[in-house]
């Protein structure tokens, strides 16, 4: 792993400002010369976090962590010392120097940073297929305009893709960006097992097919997976032709139990008074934010976890829930209850 210039490391810490660093996870209130907010460490309902953007520390008086930008990066995302550095510089614009010489190639790079990367690229990849003047194109916007019944707007805001019944060429473009085979295996996006040997484009089988894409972004708002929604050009080939919504793989960067849909989104329109919607799927909660709802969260085809329930407490501590009325979604309904309570929400 190559080594960050310590001048490089000041530079950093000099520019960065923690308060924007920690307001991404933590809904901060001025408190005084310092900002005050609800521990993204622990569980409480009086807020005990405190932070002070002028030395650049936050500490707990709850459970007693504190830090800097880079150790909070580190303890809220779960990356190591060299990962949360480079994750700052690249959400802030600082250019990192490196001892080894000019810094890290693809390589070098962790496998975690990579894959979000890449899942940036697909995304971008699927929504110009959607934008395109493709014959796969023309149907998802049709599609997504007269029989989903949705803006083209939303479409662009949120980067909603298409991909055709042979794949949409994923694979050659990020081959042509050079990405790790160890990343072009992990993401997800492939069926590609260690077994076929070296990586090339025809062993790179799409993993989605003829569907609409919907990216699935982390409460930072990096695309970590997709859902693929079927449609009329999904192939019978296809693995999971039958399959309604298809999800992408848990890989380094996606558990389905750990996020909530448009959470990224919400978490900044939520307060008092405007509590957030838990509904059951994507759709539903593009829906919603089509009309004007935009507190709505949305599982990813799972029941709701403790871990997301956490959450959502960082941010806000007000939920409906707003399932299907048919026996499944009552019966999740009343599962969630106890759930919430005990979470603090």
């Amino acid at each position: 792993m190559p080594v960050i210039k310590p001048s490089s490391l000041r530079d950093l810490k000099a520019r960065v400002n923690l308060l924007d660093v920690v307001a991404r996870t933590v809904t901060m209130r001025k408190v005084g010369s310092r900002f005050r907010g609800l521990c993204p460490f622990h569980q409480e309902k009086t807020p005990s976090f405190y932070v002070n953007p002028d030395n650049g520390f936050y500490k707990c008086f709850g459970c007693g962590k504190a830090g800097d930008a880079i150790t909070f990066v580190r303890e809220t995302e779960g990356l190591g010392f060299t990962e949360a550095v480079e994750a700052l510089a690249q959400r802030f614009g600082v250019p990192l120097e490196y001892e080894a010489g000019s810094g890290p190639n693809r390589e070098e790079r962790s496998l975690r940073q990579e894959l979000y990367d890449l899942h940036e690229v697909a995304a971008e990849h699927f929504h110009q297929a959607f934008r395109g003047a493709g014959p796969a194109g023309e149907f998802m916007r049709r599609y997504w305009t007269e029989q989903r019944r949705f803006p083209r707007e939303l479409a662009d805001e949120f980067k909603i893709g298409a991909v055709d019944a042979g794949g949409g060429e994923l694979a050659a473009a990020l081959m042509k960006k050079r990405y790790s085979e160890e990343a072009l295996r992990a993401c997800g996006l492939f069926f590609a097992s260690r077994d076929q040997g070296l990586i090339t484009l025809g062993t790179l089988k799409p993993r989605f097919r003829g569907r609409l894409m919907i990216p699935i972004r982390d409460h930072q708002g990096r695309v970590v997976a997709f859902t693929a929604r079927q449609t009329e050009l999904t192939p019978a080939d296809d693995p999971a032709c039958e399959a309604k919504y298809v999800n992408s793989p848990e890989t380094p960067v996606f558990t389905k139990g750990n996020l909530l849909f448009n959470l990224d989104r919400a978490r900044t329109q939520a307060g008092e008074g405007r509590p957030f919607v838990l509904v059951e799927g994507q759709l539903d909660a593009l829906r919603c934010w089509s009309v004007g709802l935009k507190t709505a969260v949305a599982p990813q085809g799972t029941a709701i976890t403790e871990t997301q329930l956490a959450l959502l407490r960082r941010y806000h501590t007000q939920l409906e829930c707003f399932f299907d009325s048919d026996a499944a979604g009552q019966k999740a309904a009343l599962r969630l209850l106890p759930l919430a309570l005990r979470a603090g929400l």
